[in-house]
């Protein structure tokens, strides 16, 4: 049924899995541990990227009809309204548009190796979904270390929905690994002011750490143009519920941003802070802000303990 002869499309059968779950008291975490899958997989069958093969379409009917005496795989077809019913709860209703950024990023990246980049990133987008925490210096208060907060969820079309916050700003756009890079680019949907960022990326089932260069304009009245060297970190998973994923990511927001005196191990400040210029080109360094891969603090791990040596 997960074949050709399924009358679903994948992006349709997320809507009608999350449907499903959110009826039956299910989460995304329990889904995988009952179904024996990984939590990464449920959220790419939730968010339409990835359809279930005909085994675990099967499994996930049964795993639903153990609690919804009666369900059959005939039920996945229902459309939405009826599933809904058939569940006595309310049809969901559509998603507000600027909740996550439009799926169009495949045509707005016009150059053929980048679009087969974004339809083939599968296993980047599952190796990077998750919470995330900046360290980059801040140059409103030079000498101090500002957090960002950052939320990474697969998309239908490849690339990974990327949104980014700092006090009260709100940024969205999409994140895409591309050969040994992540490129990052964000948008305040209000006022149209954007980041970018380049970062060194590691080919590892689960990312745990990046570090590159971010490029945004300063909050001041001029909006300067500023580059800085970033360091990334995961601080969570998501839970494969995005109400609750959402929720928890105002939560991280809701911290203060401002990095307190000495919380920044001295190694990371040496990271991020860089000599550049001449002085520092003919002393041996460099002379632009550069992230070197030798350098890189960028690690994964395999996704079933440790970081990978």
């Amino acid at each position: 049924m997960a074949g050709k002869d399924f009358g679903v499309r994948k992006e349709d059968f997320g809507a009608r899995l999350t449907l499903a779950l959110k009826a039956l008291s299910i989460s995304g975490g329990r889904l995988a541990a009952d179904a024996e899958v990984d939590k990464s997989l449920v959220s790419r069958w939730r968010s339409g990227s990835v359809m279930p093969s005909a085994h675990n379409l099967a499994r996930l009917t049964q795993i639903i009809a153990a609690r919804h005496p009666g369900f059959t795989m005939l039920d996945w077809e229902l459309d939405m309204s009826a599933l809904a019913a058939r569940f006595g709860v309310a049809a969901p209703a559509p998603a507000a548009p600027a909740q996550r950024p439009p799926s169009g990023f495949a045509e707005w990246l016009a150059l053929p190796k980048f679009r087969e980049a974004a339809l083939a990133s599968g296993k980047a987008s599952s190796a990077l979904a998750g919470f995330w925490r900046t360290t980059r210096p801040v140059p409103e208060f030079p000498g101090k270390f500002v957090h960002d907060h950052v939320i990474m969820q697969t998309t239908a079309d490849g690339p990974l929905s990327f949104r980014i916050g700092l006090f009260s700003s709100r940024l969205i756009g999409w994140s895409m690994a591309v050969g040994d890079q992540m490129y990052c680019c964000a948008t305040n949907q209000l006022i149209g002011n954007s980041i970018f960022a380049i970062f060194n990326y590691v080919h590892r089932p689960r990312i745990d750490v990046l570090d590159g260069v971010t490029l945004a304009c300063m909050a001041d009245a001029g909006g300067v143009p500023v580059g800085a060297a970033c360091l990334l970190e995961r601080v969570g998973d998501l839970s494969g519920d995005d109400e609750a994923d959402d929720a928890q990511y105002e939560a991280l927001l809701a911290e203060h941003p401002i990095a307190p005196d000495g919380s920044i191990p001295e190694h990371v400040q040496r990271h991020l802070f860089r000599d550049t210029g001449p002085a520092a080109l003919a002393a041996g360094g460099d002379p632009l802000i550069m992230m070197p891969a030798v350098t890189s603090m960028a690690r994964g791990s395999s996704g079933r303990g440790g970081p990978i040596a």
